[in-house]
């Protein structure tokens, strides 16, 4: 009966264990009733889900079993059959967590193996990454040396490129300088690009004269820049001879009087001046001398503009000369100045003045210089020269040259200025294209001086009464005591304050009678009216020319006159 007990005590502990499984009904000795199995939701839950089946199994078969025990010997069957299972009950927990352990030790060892795995991986993309850091690197180095030798070779090509560009513009210039009708690209903008490049590629010539064929180039440089400036003097002298064409042609249309003849000359000269003109300088800017070049030499490019000079002063010339000569006759055949060499000579000098002085302005807008303006000028003055020459020479009056010479000096011949003082741009210089005339009637006023010294004081012959000074003393001692002040004035004084003679003043100053601005006057034949006819005569004669000829020709006369 003990042993019953305990082992229904065991039954009991079993019992108490096993609370989750559901009691089958009795006497149920039928298949178990159909349940729908749970599905997994993962490993371990797959897990719990067949143990919890199994124990279900088990405690239906416990049970059955248990109902079937009828005596000891199937108590002892059942105790030993289900001995087994209570040990696993009071074990199970453990062997969960111990199930649990491996399962959490199999993860460890695959997250292990995984990491040993990843950090393999690591290190060995961290040897290609630094096998491929140092393969960077070297390729780095690599084309930084290659950079820096495409910037010396770079440099170098550059460099040979701009040595080699003064060269290879030779041929391209060179055929398009000599193609046929080269003339017509002056008036383009390229041409003055062109002349400036043929300019720089001779300065570089002359700087490098080191180079194996810098002499060759250079004197083949200079031949085409010869080439380009002579078409520019081409171009000028079509241009000069188009324009001399078309006035030629409405002068002879028209019919034009003086005024509307001039006015055209002037109009359409003045069209195509500034396109001509800066042509003009292109020739210029390159018709200077080298430094270290002789004194009085000619820039190798002067010839050229000279031609240009010439070429617009023939032209020129051609439509004003007659003008001019036209002008000179109408003055000279006038009533007023045909006989009077004063009056004909301010007449045609002023006008001839006005017309330089247009003919000057016009100059300025074709070319930038004076140079060969003068020589222009000197050439439009030729009818003036013709004509006043030999009234000039024919003329026998040297109060008359003394006129012309003061006349000339006073009014056309400018004084000499400071170097400091301004001038101004359009002012010329009239006096060079007045000397001729000056000197002429110079030259005639000496002349007739050497010839009245020559007729009145070389071979004067006294008369009885100059040679009579104990009675012109006497005369002159009986004056003195009347009036010791002598008479200067030239006016006209009351009868009651004139003495019968003037006496001769100590320091005479001869001045013309006629001249209104004369400081003093006073009657020099009462003054000199006692000298010697001879020294009368020659102070005379001094006081008229000394300020009008040349120190050097009245030093000469004064020599003459003292011998």
């Amino acid at each position: 009966m003990c042993i019953l007990q305990e082992s229904q005590a065991d039954v009991e502990r079993v019992e108490g264990i096993v609370e989750t499984i559901a009691e089958a009904p009795e006497h149920n000795n039928g298949p178990p009733p159909a349940t729908v199995a749970r599905r997994a939701k993962s490993y371990s839950d797959f897990y719990d889900i067949v143990r919890a089946h199994l124990k279900r199994e088990k405690e239906l078969q416990r049970r059955k079993s248990r109902e079937n025990i009828a005596s000891e010997l199937d108590f002892a069957e059942w105790y030993a059959a289900i001995s087994e299972d209570l040990l696993d009950a009071s074990h199970e927990e453990y062997k969960l967590y111990q199930h649990q352990l491996y399962l959490m030790q199999s993860h460890l060892d695959t997250i292990i193996s995984d990491t040993t795995s990843a950090l393999s991986t690591l290190s060995s993309l961290t040897e290609s990454f630094q096998a491929v850091e140092s393969q960077t690197t070297a390729f780095r180095t690599q084309c930084e040396g290659l950079i820096d030798d495409q910037k010396r070779i770079t440099k170098l090509a550059d460099d040979m490129e701009q040595n080699l560009r003064y060269y290879l513009y030779l041929e391209p210039i060179m055929k398009r300088l000599n193609a046929p009708g080269a003339a017509s690209i002056v008036r383009g903008k390229e041409f003055s690009d062109m002349l400036a490049n043929l300019d720089s590629c001779l300065e570089y010539m002359q700087t490098h004269t080191t180079h194996r064929e810098s002499a060759t180039y250079r004197s083949r440089y200079r031949l085409l820049l010869t080439r380009a400036l002579t078409l520019i003097r081409v171009h000028f002298t079509n241009a000069l001879r188009e324009i001399a064409t078309d006035v030629s042609k409405r002068i002879a249309d028209r019919q034009l009087n003086d005024t509307t003849m001039s006015a055209l000359l002037y109009a359409k000269f003045r069209v195509g001046a500034p396109e001509l003109k800066n042509m003009g300088l292109e020739i210029q800017r390159r018709a200077v001398l080298p430094p270290g070049a002789e004194p009085g030499s000619e820039a190798e490019y002067q010839s050229l503009m000279n031609e240009l000079y010439q070429s617009y002063s023939t032209t020129r010339g051609r439509f004003m000369l007659p003008i001019v000569t036209k002008k000179i006759n109408e003055i000279a055949q006038a009533p007023s100045t045909s006989k009077d060499l004063v009056a004909f000579s301010r007449s045609s000098i002023s006008n001839l003045r006005r017309i330089c002085f247009d003919e000057a302005d016009l100059w300025r807008e074709w070319f930038d210089d004076d140079r060969g303006l003068y020589n222009f000028l000197e050439a439009l003055c030729e009818p003036l020269y013709d004509h006043l020459r030999p009234r000039t020479i024919h003329e026998t009056q040297i109060l008359k040259l003394c006129e012309l010479c003061t006349l000339i000096q006073t009014q056309y011949i400018e004084e000499e200025e400071d170097d400091d003082s301004p001038i101004e741009a359009s002012k010329i210089d009239f006096t060079p294209l007045v000397r001729p005339a000056l000197q002429d009637a110079q030259n005639r006023l000496v002349f007739l001086s050497l010839a009245t010294l020559r007729d009145d004081i070389e071979r004067y012959k006294p008369k009885p009464e100059d040679l009579d000074y104990p009675a012109k003393n006497k005369k002159q001692s009986q004056l003195g005591s009347k009036s010791s002040q002598p008479v200067l004035s030239g006016k006209k004084a009351p009868k009651s304050e004139l003495p019968p003679t003037h006496q001769m003043p100590k320091t005479p100053v001869v001045v013309e009678e006629d001249d209104p601005d004369a400081r003093w006057n006073f009657n020099t034949e009462a003054a000199f009216k006692d000298w010697y006819p001879t020294l009368r005569k020659a102070i005379w004669l001094l006081s008229k020319i000394y300020r009008l000829v040349h120190v050097r020709n009245l030093i000469i006369l004064s020599n003459v006159l003292l011998t």
